[in-house]
């Protein structure tokens, strides 16, 4: 699998400017031991909310927000009173200027369902005397009984033939498992070209792997984001 990262470099030129009723006050600095503090900051009309979602403060909890206000940070005890299992608490928080409620998010609730883990997340309301209000959703979905899987396959020449091979035998290893579902499977290959091979409506359960085995592999360029957009 080719990771492709971006990155942009933004340059801008600032022209000094008079300004007046400027605060001279020196920065303040916060800090805390705990895992990923400070990846979030909400800064409310006293206080700040500070999220460490990364913190693992028992077996299956993880993300703490921290109430900030001067130089002391204290643990937000009510906004653990609706954290779920390790959700990572705290990795998005945003702030309402108008009501002052702040909604804290965590997206890594693990669910099992047999032969895969879903991943759910949950959202919470903390109004500005940090009580807890509504949640979204109300509750974590439930494991699914019908799904459609797409397999997007890297068949450019940056892929060895050899692992390319152990790729159609991890797609044929994983759709056994889903055999007797309801699941439907699709498979793209790409390089710079995307093709596919199967689509949704297409897979029968008669002579799936015997086309997967002859699937060849494209090789040439490597047009990652193209096939992604294809697959979508």
């Amino acid at each position: 699998m080719d990771w492709i990262i971006t990155v942009t470099l933004f340059c801008s030129v600032l022209k000094a400017a008079l300004g007046f009723n400027i605060d001279s006050r020196p920065w303040k600095s916060l800090s805390n031991s705990a895992a990923g503090f400070g990846y979030q900051v909400v800064q409310r009309r006293s206080d700040l909310l500070v999220s460490a979602p990364l913190k693992q403060y028992s077996k299956d909890r993880r993300g703490r927000i921290f109430q900030c206000s001067a130089d002391v940070c204290e643990t937000l005890l009510s906004a653990e009173q609706n954290a779920a299992v390790n959700m990572s608490l705290g990795l998005t928080m945003a702030n309402d200027p108008s009501t002052q409620r702040t909604m804290v998010c965590g997206p890594t609730i693990p669910r099992d369902c047999k032969s895969i883990t879903m991943y759910n997340g949950l959202c919470f309301e903390i109004d500005q005397n940090n009580g807890l209000g509504k949640s979204y959703p109300t509750a974590t979905e439930d494991c699914r009984t019908q799904a459609d899987i797409a397999f997007l396959l890297d068949g450019s020449g940056s892929v060895a033939a050899d692992d390319f091979r152990r790729m159609k035998t991890f797609v044929k290893n994983l759709i056994t498992s889903f055999l007797g579902r309801d699941v439907k499977f699709a498979i793209t290959q790409f390089s710079w070209r995307t093709t596919t091979h199967f689509y949704f409506n297409q897979f029968s359960a008669s002579n799936w792997q015997n086309r997967i085995d002859q699937i060849s592999q494209l090789t040439g360029g490597t047009n990652t984001a193209a096939a992604i957009r294809n697959v979508v």
